[in-house]
């Protein structure tokens, strides 16, 4: 395990991968390289917050590791242009497609299909969002870094694990590694955030509980655009397509690039995980197949490990595990595997013709969060999120994440050999429901009505950017995220929550618990 990665063989396998990407193919072909070339201590599948922390903490320990990333490394410089505006949004935005695909608003055209961050997985009653990027879901998600009260999360996630440790231990290092911090009140208090201030007013004048949220932006950054010493990103409201200044401090700035530090990491972009199995010598085996940036398949590759760590978020994750067990590949995997998937009751629902200016644009990131816990249909936190028009609507955009009851399943149809999500059409309706509750008090006390304008329905339904379960800890794998089934098989990403994240946004949770496994894997599966 501590052999690692020659530098020479480093080279001897970039160059022959380069050699097999030029080939001439007609769709995807198998490679005649040795699996000698292709075989590695650890593989992880994902680079996202789970992802990232496997791979760091198992090259501490010397295992010669290789993560493959479906999506493309976007490389941030200041005051660069890597990723795509709000308006117009171009190719770099969205995954493989030649519009815009967001829930609400017109979906904009543009030149040309890339394997732009964001993809949108259409399934049944439901529209999944999720990052495709070297970097996952910390390139595009809000940076917003929350704590699950103890109770919640006892009660609509895990009673088996210690919150105690997560608290004094896990938490806190992971917002070290992220380098965290609150959003300054003068920033705040600034008119960038008109907006935010207003809805502070009104959820404190409605009785609810306010919490400014930890972020993972760099607000020193924030105070250089303010002073017009770089070009505006986070006070022009870009933060679904990825910040254009280095103003986040994603997983290819700490995680990432301290893994490759100790020279045992090898990344692999633009590659796809399509199958795994146990092969005939007890290791894991997976196909892949590698893509050019216009999603045009390049070559075919057979990888295989002794360890491996599927975090490629609650989607990859079930598809890949769901897939394996119902085509017999990994037929020891159990029953659990593919269930308990949950949106986190995502619900969007925006405040409209409110009384005073929401300002003309709503700078990320969002940091405001407004809990709603004696809600009669369900308790809820409600992030301010931003709507950056550029126009003062007097309109606030809120994004809940109620408790839900609700659990969907992924299958595998084998006509189509696919894996399918399993998601009733009602699924969010308790969520819905609580939202609206939560919205109508915000405007009896402060005036406004529920918008039907941007979400006719009044408050979204059928989609999240949120998609957690699928090899729920202590179901799917052990309470360490080790698979049932197969020694030296893991999940760690969304996919290990059971549905929800007990009222707040997941990534410190998934980022903690995934500290938390780590360290006990290491000790206990690698010594």
């Amino acid at each position: 395990m501590k052999n690692g990665l020659s530098r020479r063989n480093f080279i001897r396998l970039s160059a022959l991968g380069g050699m097999v990407s030029a080939l001439p193919l007609n769709g995807c072909i198998k490679s005649n390289l040795s699996a000698n070339d292709y075989h590695y201590d650890a593989i992880v599948i994902g680079s996202g917050f789970g992802g990232a922390v496997a791979a760091l903490r198992l090259c501490e320990s010397g295992v010669r590791t290789l993560v493959l990333e479906m999506g493309k490394q976007y490389t941030v410089q200041p005051d660069s242009n890597v990723f795509s505006p709000n308006f117009p949004a171009n190719k770099f935005s969205t995954w493989l497609r030649s519009t815009t695909e967001l829930p609400f608003g017109p979906n904009l055209p543009f030149s040309g299909t890339y394997v732009g961050v964001l993809d949108r997985m259409e399934y049944p009653n439901m529209h999944v969002y999720r990052n495709i990027c070297l970097g996952g879901g910390s390139i595009s998600n809000g940076g917003v870094l929350l704590e699950p009260r103890e109770d919640h999360f006892s009660s609509f996630m895990f009673d088996q694990i210690n919150y105690g440790e997560l608290k004094q231990k896990y938490f806190p290092l992971v917002r070290n590694m992220l380098r965290a911090s609150k959003m300054p009140d003068d920033l705040f208090n600034s008119s960038y955030y008109i907006f935010a201030q207003v809805a502070k007013r009104h959820a404190i004048q409605a009785g609810f509980e306010i919490i400014h949220a930890d972020s993972f932006y760099d607000f020193d950054i924030w105070r250089r655009e303010a002073l017009n010493q770089i070009k505006k990103s986070a006070l022009n409201g870009e933060l679904l397509y990825g910040n254009n200044n280095g103003i986040k401090n994603s997983l290819e700035r700490n995680y990432l690039a301290q893994a490759t530090a100790t020279g045992n990491l090898t990344i692999q972009t633009l590659t796809k995980a399509n199958s795994i199995r146990k092969n005939g010598k007890g290791l894991f085996e997976m196909e892949a197949t590698q893509i050019n940036e216009l999603g045009q398949e390049t070559a075919y590759t057979i990888l295989t490990s002794n360890y491996l760590f599927v975090c490629a978020g609650s989607i990859g994750t079930s598809e890949l595990l769901v897939k394996a067990r119902d085509t017999g590949t990994l037929p020891d995997l159990n029953e659990e595997v593919g269930k308990d998937w949950g949106p986190n009751g995502n619900s969007f629902a925006m405040r409209s013709q409110l009384r005073e200016s929401t300002g003309n644009m709503h700078c990320s990131p969002p940091t405001l969060s407004v809990a709603d816990y004696a809600n009669p249909i369900a308790p809820l936190t409600a992030m301010q999120d931003i709507f950056p028009l550029g126009i003062d609507l007097k309109t606030l955009l809120m994004v809940g994440q109620p408790y839900s009851e609700t659990k969907g399943t992924f299958v595998y149809d084998a006509v189509k050999n696919t894996v399918q999500l399993q998601w009733p059409a009602n699924g969010l309706d308790q969520a819905n429901e609580a939202m609206k509750q939560f919205i109508d008090k915000m405007n009896t006390v402060n005036g406004g009505v529920l918008d039907r304008t941007f979400i006719p329905s009044g408050v979204s339904k059928g989609f999240t950017y949120h998609p957690l379960g699928g090899a729920v800890l202590g179901k799917a794998s052990d309470l360490f995220g080790r698979v049932k089934g197969y020694k030296n098989l893991y999940a760690l990403d969304g996919s290990m929550l059971p549905g929800n994240c007990a009222l707040v946004n997941p990534t410190l949770t998934i980022t903690a618990l995934a500290e938390r496994n780590m360290e006990k894997i290491i000790q206990e599966d690698f010594n």
